[in-house]
This record gives C-alpha cells, structure tokens and sequence, in this order.
C-alpha cells in the first residue's frame, strides 16, 4: 500500500514539473503575475521591467493625449480651460482649476495615462495657491512630511528642496509607482509645480 502510494506522489511531481517547464518555455523564462483589480495598463514599464525592452509597448503621445483628455471629460475636478500637450511623453498642464486638491487630481489623471512626466502650469482660481502662503522651508518641510506619512513612498532616500513654490525630489526609489506617489504627495503640500530627480532602485528595500 505505501509502494501504491510512493508511486502516486511521484507521479504528481512529474506532472507538476512538467507543467511548469511548459509555462515558463511560453513564458520565455519569465514569471508573470494577473495585474491586481485596477491595476492601469496605461503606466509605462520601468527600464528595468522586461516589458520596456519592447519597443512597441511603448505609449505613443497621441494616445497618451487622448486618455488624458478622456478621462478629464469624467472628472469632477476637471473643466474646458485645461489644455493638455504631450511631447516625448512628457504631459504639459495648462488652463484654471479650482483649487488644489483639483489640481492634483488632474496631475494624477495625467501619469495614470501614461505620461513619464507632468510638467504644471495649471493656475487656480478660487483660493490663494498654497505655495504663496509658505515660506520655501514651510513648504519643504510639508513635503518631507506627507512623504514621511505615506505608506506608499520610502521617503528615506529622497530628498526634498523648494524655491518659490516649485520643489525638487531626489534621490532613489523603488519602482516608478512609487515617483508618482511622490510628486502626488508633493502637490498635495502645497507645491506650484514638481521638479523629477528620481531615479529607479529595484534593489532598495
């Protein structure tokens, strides 16, 4: 009875490691993984995930200007006066909106669309810009704090400058989820516009 059973174990494993020779040859040695629910497609691949060694994966401004501008359309934060250019994939912002938490909202639909970059020129109408009332070291140190306090960016690593409104993030970061994260964080303190000095770690813990 224990030879039967000896015999059935085994035959599973072999048909387990088959299986999984045969997903990793289709596979081409990769492991993939199902994207989570809401997971968007439209972010770009970081250099260092083997998607982006495709070039024909890679967003073209025309598409990435549509989405932006789709999903601008369903936004409650959004009005006509935004006017949205992309070059290099880079997402210039121009118009009104009305205050800040419209603004980073706006800046958010921009890189979920895939843009590698937003470069703000978005002025608000209703309020005094957050940016004016700081001083650049009030500022900075709002910015140290919403990255201290996130649970999605290591803020270790980065560091924060500001001068006139606009701040500069530096230093190293995990994956390009969390440089969105972090200039996410940066307007919701207050800043006018966000200067990107970050660079991919996929080995930082």
């Amino acid at each position: 009875m224990h030879s039967l059973y000896k015999r059935f174990f085994l035959f599973v494993c072999l048909m387990c490691s088959l299986f999984i020779s045969a997903m990793m040859e289709h596979t081409h040695g990769q492991i993939l993984s199902v994207p989570a629910v809401g997971f968007d497609e439209a972010i770009t691949p970081e250099p260092n995930d083997p998607r982006s060694v495709d070039k024909t994966s890679v967003t073209s401004d025309e598409e990435i200007k549509y989405r932006i501008q789709r999903r601008l359309q369903v936004s409650p934060y959004a009005n006509d006066e935004i006017t949205v250019h992309v070059g290099q994939g880079e997402a210039v912002l121009s118009g009104y909106v009305e205050d800040q938490d419209a603004l980073v909202d706006v800046v958010e639909i921009a890189y979920d669309a895939g843009a590698t970059n937003v470069n703000n020129h978005l002025r608000i109408t209703n309020q005094d810009p957050p940016w004016k009332k700081m001083t650049d070291q009030e500022l900075k140190d709002a910015v140290e704090e919403e990255l201290y306090w996130s649970p999605f960016v290591n803020s270790v690593p980065i560091r924060v400058e500001a001068r006139n409104g606009i701040v500069t993030l530096s230093g190293r970061v995990e994956n390009r989820g969390e440089i969105v994260d972090a200039v996410e964080n940066a307007y919701e303190a207050g800043a006018k516009n966000v200067r990107i000095r970050l660079w991919i770690d996929p080995t930082l813990d």
